[in-house]
């Protein structure tokens, strides 16, 4: 038996193979993308070669689509040398003007961006990861693997720890004592999940990234000047479904646990402080810094380089611009941008009215020169 890290993947292409030897046929790709095609199936019908029993066995750019190929075509910069277009199957939205087809078929789908994701998934899947433990891992035998689990070359499994069905521990990886992870997770080369931290069912972690690791906590400085740690007995939970990059730093709480929501969608390199509270399908981009004790609601955006301080509140929904820095609460649904964070269009008239000033002040000085002359 094996089992493969992709098993999301497999729902996304809604058990749909590819052949190795023959591909697929785009009638069995429309059925998938519950598309429709251009001119309607009469239209396809007429089509040179029967193009409803034609094979695809990739996936490529418009530009570099070939026969064989399926493209996916956006809007904007992509609809552009459609006329030459190759593939075998061109799928686009219902709006994209396409020219009449020389070389394949048309199909007409209501989200192209999901059906990008989902032809990724049938012609790109993920390499299947044999179960087992490998022989230079170390498993503690008070740790508890359910079935269909694979623990990678070197990877730590302490006493305590809980490994849920068809997980994927990786190379160097490290689960703490204690540590719980849900059924069919993936867990990255290098990841370190500290002691008494719990993952849901379906969560990712990108290499590198240490979760439970100690908040950033200290007293005031002594008489000589040292600052005491303040233990953090805290852990961390992440709930169902988050997907968390590579190289992130997500801290312990000192007493109550930092907490990850389901389905939340955290880039690479994002620091999330100890108390933090991160709600269900919020977004943080790359070099997000969120401060200890920060509340994040739900489908909330932090886009890249933002950033929020301790004991804040960012609403549901809201949305912080690249490079914001929050230093009070964002109401929920609000778009703040600037430093410190205030309402987008206040800052942009703002910005552009410093903007002018500083223009108004080179041109007076320019003045003042020629006068001197």
């Amino acid at each position: 038996m094996r089992l493969t890290s992709g098993s999301a993947v497999l729902a996304l292409t809604g058990g749909v193979r590819v052949s190795d030897d023959e591909g697929v046929s785009i009638s069995s790709l429309a059925e998938l993308l519950s598309g429709s095609w251009e001119g309607g199936q009469s239209s396809l019908e007429a089509s040179a070669g029967v193009l409803e029993d034609a094979q695809v066995t990739g996936i490529d750019a418009p530009d570099r689509a070939g026969p064989g190929d399926v493209t996916v075509v956006f809007g904007g910069s992509s609809e552009g040398g459609l006329d030459d277009c190759r593939a075998t199957l061109l799928v686009c939205g219902p709006d994209i003007e396409v020219p009449p087809r020389r070389y394949g078929a048309t199909l007409r789908v209501s989200d192209p961006a999901r059906a990008f994701a989902q032809l990724l998934g049938l012609f790109h899947p993920e390499t299947p990861v044999p179960e087992g433990v490998a022989p230079n891992a170390v498993v503690d035998p008070e740790a508890d693997l359910d079935r269909g689990v694979s623990v990678g070359p070197l990877a730590v499994v302490e006493a305590g720890a809980r490994i849920g069905e068809g997980t994927v521990i990786s190379a160097q990886a490290y689960i703490g004592r204690d540590v719980v992870v849900g059924r069919l997770c993936v867990i990255e080369p290098g990841v370190r999940i500290l002691d008494r931290c719990i993952l849901g069912d379906g969560v990712r972690v990108g290499a590198n990234t240490v979760i439970g690791g100690r908040g950033f906590g200290f007293l005031p400085p002594d008489a000589q000047g040292f600052r005491q740690p303040i233990p953090q007995v805290g852990g961390v939970r992440v709930g169902d479904g988050a997907d968390i990059g590579a190289l992130c730093a997500i801290d312990r709480g000192t007493l109550e646990d930092t907490v990850i929501g389901p389905y939340a969608r955290i880039d690479n390199l994002v620091q999330v402080g100890h108390n933090a509270v991160v709600g269900g399908s919020a977004v943080m981009v790359a070099q997000v810094g969120v401060s200890g004790s920060a509340r994040i609601g739900k489908g909330a955006v932090l886009a890249g380089q933002s950033g929020v301080a301790d004991h804040r509140s960012i609403g549901d929904g809201a949305v912080l611009a690249a490079r914001a820095a929050a230093f009070r609460d964002v109401p929920e649904g609000a778009v703040y941008g600037g430093v410190p964070a205030r309402p987008h269009r206040e800052w942009l008239a703002q910005v552009a009215a410093l903007r002018r000033l500083a223009k108004r002040e080179d041109m007076d000085e320019s003045k003042e020169d020629d006068d001197g002359k």
